[in-house]
């Protein structure tokens, strides 16, 4: 064991003269062999492509709604291949990244690139399903003239005769530097952001609004959207049961505010 130990530091003395020297001769060391991949980003995701099972779970979705959805945004909102990397493997990382969720060094390691490149790409596709979320995520019937076949039955009927849809707000975890821990930590104690959302009766989402910190209150999320976003859904003034509608959401603001008072806490922020 003694001998071995003497021919190790040896061995470090040696490396550390050849370095010295190296450095007073200023040279740089030479760097080490760039290792090649065993597969590419795309040639794994080629490889997934071909069972149905591992791509869902890679993805999320199915190689059909993929292909879709791939040449949509290829078609009509800007989402393009470059000499480095083509649209298919920009798409796949995007939603790889989401659907573990993975971080940036990870997606980095899996897809055989640097991790500026894998934070463009994915910035570029996300710019890309931003400009078609405009496009899909809208009511059918901007004026809500047209009550919907489901509010005509009689245990809504007419109850719900009025209504345009269901409004609601959930939390999505999310990592946060360390400077904004508390403004996005929400009262279950983890951060977050608080999501917006609006759907129709056909379970379509019709409106959302992400970005709030998780420290902020529904109310607060809701009383900011209606006049920022002329896009948010609602009756219009001349339409017949714009007053329903009114009343409707002062019902739910005194309902609230009784249960703030049963409750004795305060839950504004």
């Amino acid at each position: 064991m003694i001998s071995s130990n003497d021919d190790f530091d040896d061995d470090m003395d040696m490396y550390y003269m050849l370095a010295a020297c190296i450095v007073e001769e200023g040279e740089k060391a030479p760097y080490a062999a760039r290792r090649l991949p065993l597969m590419t980003g795309i040639q794994w995701v080629e490889e997934r492509m071909k069972d149905p099972k591992k791509f869902y779970n890679c993805f999320r979705m199915r190689r059909s709604v993929f292909t879709m959805l791939h040449d949509t945004l290829v078609e009509k909102y800007g989402l393009q291949s470059t000499s480095q990397m083509s649209s298919k493997e920009s798409l796949a990382l995007f939603l790889w990244t989401l659907g573990a969720p993975e971080s940036n060094s990870q997606v980095a390691d899996r897809f055989e690139r640097s991790v500026s490149t894998i934070s463009n790409k994915f910035h570029h596709v996300l710019d890309c399903v931003d400009r078609m979320a405009g496009d899909y995520i809208v009511p059918n019937d901007p004026t809500f003239t047209e009550v919907h076949d489901s509010l005509t039955k009689p245990r809504f009927w007419p109850y719900f005769k009025d209504a345009i849809g269901a409004i609601d707000g959930t939390h999505i975890p999310v990592i946060v530097p360390e400077r904004d821990k508390v403004k996005y930590t929400n009262r279950k104690g983890y951060t977050s952001q608080n999501v917006l959302a609006i759907c129709d009766f056909d379970m379509r989402f019709t409106f959302v609004v992400a970005g709030w910190p998780g420290s902020v209150h529904d109310t607060r999320v809701w009383t900011d959207a209606r006049p920022h976003f002329p896009n948010y859904p609602h009756p219009a003034n001349g339409n017949p049961f714009y007053m329903q509608y009114i009343y409707c959401l002062i019902y739910i603001i005194l309902v609230f505010l009784f249960f703030c008072y049963k409750c004795r806490k305060i839950l504004f922020c």
